[in-house]
């Protein structure tokens, strides 16, 4: 595929007409070979973060209630008790997919004889499923964007302290998030191969499967479709015409439902009743609303601008900057193109990719904005891939544009950028140092930020943008609390089991076998610890309570008398006090 605003490195694996491909060479196996270790490479750098913090972080909130589902609901399957009442009367607001996920893994530590604690174990999915979305950006990224801003994108979430702490967590959005990529990305596959459509509806189905709000990213799958078989089609020359797979679009819609009801077994005994009463829950629970902080408010009903400032305020601005860049220089050469052009475009490649990457980032930032409910920046995971993407993009047309100058004399890389002529092959003779310049900086800019936060921040949720200082204490509600390292101070600084209050309501969960206490024992054992609600009027009966920073936030503080001994950080962030009970 030829390369596109400076993308600086052109890729020619995949094309969306129908022409035929190239006869394998040496210099094609080659690069298949170092493909293969640039896949194995990247899996390793993203995996090693992912499993250090699934290790190092405390429970997380709502940790222990997909947890405890999960370890009810893979029993439920492998004994086949699809009627049980277990399955909708357990955390039936979200589908049973991924917490199934977690009861498989926790199960199969246990048949290891539990090399694993029981939470870690919990978590391997998570890290898996995000681990598996840098890959898929790189992978299947290639083709529309070109093998460097694949793979710098790839390697930009691969250290995002964003993305890395949610794959280190129990939670349902990575799992969610990777597979509406996946579907999205395989899409442009679709193009050539039109059978994949159907992999796109089976994806997506998993996606639903997995939470709710992942139909949100439909309207980006249907739009691009749309445009480029409708709008872009009409104007590529007709001996590359792709003809209209209808027969493929058909079975995407009839595979779609089928694949989320087939991993769904929770509604299988009466699929509309069931679904209805899901969807009723969660209409009530965005009617009712949840209480989050953002920006210097607490909010029970977000506003629609929620999702841009959560993702500025969690990704780097040298890529979130870049990307609004990017998106609204690709919208005025395509506006610019369908004006002009009336007949046909020779450069109906380039034109289709900046679509697709336009199309992907504004539609999922539009949907994802009528979510009137935010309990957590989780909730906007599905929008991470498409800014890194076009972020790297926006960078590559700045880098080149300026180095261009600076050097005053274009190679042939920069050259073919300005055209629409046919991609070169990769080939060392093409490395001049010009390009070794501009892969530099764009590597530095692009993932520099994100490295730097994971390395430098405890517990990389305390990571903000470089205009924030990584501090979200006035930003947004702080996700992580870490109790564990509060209790862990006090144990250390006292000779008595003393009695602890753990401000909250998220400790205990469903079940007396897992919540926080269960998944710290020795604390347990040394301290004696009570989860407290933060409208108690009077903590005497404690000698030191432990109060998060996001019950702070929504304007519940401790008694006036008693004062902070220790802070628990990350960064500038602040997650939790250590309160000492005045006497």
């Amino acid at each position: 595929m030829q390369t596109r605003h400076g993308r600086i490195i052109n890729d020619q694996s995949s094309q969306p007409p129908t022409s035929s491909q190239p006869v394998s060479n040496p210099t094609q196996n080659i690069h298949s070979l170092l493909s293969i270790l640039l896949l194995i490479g990247l899996a390793i750098v993203a995996i090693i973060p992912r499993l250090i913090l699934a290790v190092q972080l405390d429970v997380v909130t709502d940790e222990v209630v997909y947890l405890f589902a999960g370890k009810v609901y893979w029993p439920l399957l492998t004994h086949l008790d699809i009627g049980s009442k277990q399955w909708t009367s357990l955390n039936y607001e979200h589908p049973p997919l991924v917490k199934l996920l977690f009861g498989s893994s926790i199960a199969l530590n246990a048949t290891l004889g539990h090399p694993f604690g029981e939470l870690f174990a919990g978590r391997i999915p998570s890290v898996i499923m995000g681990t598996v979305l840098v890959l898929a950006v790189y992978r299947l990224g290639r083709a529309p964007f070109g093998h460097t801003i694949a793979l710098i994108a790839a390697l930009a979430l691969a250290f995002s302290p964003w993305l890395c702490y949610f794959s280190a967590l129990a939670y349902l959005d990575m799992t969610m998030t990777t597979f509406v990529t996946l579907a999205y990305l395989t899409l442009w596959h679709a193009l050539r191969k039109p059978w994949l459509f159907a992999l796109v509806g089976f994806l997506m189905g998993l996606a639903f499967d997995s939470k709710y709000p992942s139909i949100l990213v439909a309207p980006a799958i249907i739009l691009f479709t749309a445009y480029y078989f409708f709008l872009l089609r009409p104007m590529i020359p007709a001996a590359e015409r792709p003809p209209l797979p209808w027969r493929w679009w058909i079975a995407a819609i009839i595979i779609m439902p089928l694949s989320f009801l087939a991993f769904d077994p929770a509604i299988w005994p009466d699929p509309i009743g069931l679904l209805q009463h899901s969807f009723t829950f969660e209409e009530l629970h965005s009617i009712d609303g949840n209480p989050i902080y953002i920006a210097g408010q607490v909010y029970l009903h977000v506003p629609q601008w929620t999702i841009a400032y959560m993702v500025f305020t969690k990704m780097s601005a040298f890529l979130t900057l870049p990307c609004v860049f990017f998106v609204l220089f690709a919208l005025i050469k395509l506006i610019r193109t369908h004006i002009r052009t009336h007949a046909s475009v020779d450069n109906y490649q380039q034109v289709a990719s900046d679509a697709y990457i336009v199309i992907w980032f504004l539609a999922v930032l539009i949907a994802f904005s009528f979510l009137n409910i935010a309990v957590g920046t989780h909730y906007f995971l599905p929008l991470a891939p498409s800014v890194a993407i076009a972020g790297v993009s926006g960078l590559a047309v700045i880098i080149r544009f300026f180095v261009s100058r600076q050097w005053k004399k274009s190679n042939s890389l920069s050259e073919e950028a300005q055209t629409s002529k046919p991609a070169i092959p990769f080939s060392f003779k093409n490395i001049t140092p010009q390009f070794v310049i501009q892969v530099i900086l764009l590597a530095t800019l692009a993932i520099g930020p994100h490295l730097i936060g994971l390395i430098t921040i405890p517990g990389a949720e305390g990571y903000t943008t470089e205009f924030f200082n990584d501090n979200e204490n006035n930003t947004l509600q702080v996700a992580y609390v870490d109790y564990r390292a509060g209790a862990q101070w006090i144990a250390s600084n006292t000779n008595k089991k003393v009695k602890v209050a753990m401000i909250g309501n998220s400790l205990t969960g469903y079940s007396n076998t897992t919540n926080w206490f269960t998944y710290n024992p020795s604390l347990t054992k040394r301290l004696q610890l009570s989860q407290v609600s933060p409208t108690l009027k009077n903590y005497q009966a404690y000698s030191y309570l432990v109060w998060p920073e996001y019950i702070l936030q929504r304007g519940n503080g401790w008694p006036k008398q008693d004062h902070v001994v220790h802070v628990v950080s990350g960064g500038n962030t602040t997650y939790c006090y250590v309160i000492q009970v005045s006497s």
